[in-house]
């Protein structure tokens, strides 16, 4: 049958579709225990969450569905070196920024104060409350959360936009890899360069990384009918 892939069956669902963990406080337990419960695997995005809330949600997901449900963070949440913006690209920004400002006669935001990465502290509590299934963008989390996980029987995803992507990813020892085409969602979850240099359609994306890596691979974006795949992330090897 199509949907007895090595994802759906590492996975334990009984389709291989997984639903994309919106972020931005976007997701919602609702459509992930529907999704879960349906044979796909439900997902949400917990970027922004608190470790308060993430165990919060976590719990509400629990008493929704006894099916695998994927909680999605972002390895690195800040563009900026060590969470802090130089005087020097401040003011960059600023002289990009101004005529836009000024046309609107909106004053400039003052310069961000150092930011303090959420991840560290996300993920232990993902650790504490093992989720079935715990995805991630942009980066991969050090060798000793990716050895907890897998001691803690936690399923470990990994999204790559480009093969260097990939690899890094299976070298880590991630179980399954999203391919993540230019198509999917509304930013480029890249980590190893710029996005600009991320902008390889999922089908070929797909075939590249098929070439070189053994992991299985979830192939995310630009999929739209039935023919193709199914809207969203769908499995394909």
């Amino acid at each position: 049958m199509w949907y007895q892939t090595k994802a759906s069956k590492i996975l334990g669902i009984q389709y291989p579709i997984l639903q994309g963990p919106f972020g931005g406080n976007l997701s919602s337990v609702e459509l992930v225990s529907i999704v879960s419960n349906a044979g796909g695997l439900g997902g949400y995005g917990a970027y922004t969450l608190s470790p308060e809330e993430i165990i919060q949600v976590d719990e509400q997901i629990k008493a929704s569905t006894n099916k695998p449900y994927n909680f999605n963070l972002w390895a690195s949440d800040t563009d900026a070196v060590d969470g802090t913006v130089s005087d020097e690209e401040f003011k960059n920004a600023e002289r990009l920024f101004k005529p836009y400002f000024d046309e609107l006669g909106i004053a400039l935001p003052e310069k961000p104060a150092p930011f303090k990465s959420r991840f560290e502290n996300q993920v232990e509590v993902i650790l504490h409350q093992k989720p079935p299934v715990f995805s991630f963008m942009f980066g991969v989390p050090s060798a000793d959360i990716l050895e907890q996980c897998h001691r803690l029987g936690i399923i470990t995803i990994g999204a790559a936009t480009t093969l260097d992507e990939a690899i890094t990813l299976e070298s880590a020892g991630v179980d399954l890899i999203i391919a993540s085409g230019f198509e999917a969602g509304g930013h480029r979850p890249s980590f190893l360069t710029s996005a600009e240099s991320s902008t390889t359609g999922t089908f070929v994306l797909l075939q590249l990384i098929k070439e070189k890596v053994k992991t299985p691979i979830i192939a995310a974006g630009g999929i739209a009918n039935g023919k193709g795949g199914c809207c969203g992330a769908s499995t394909w090897c």
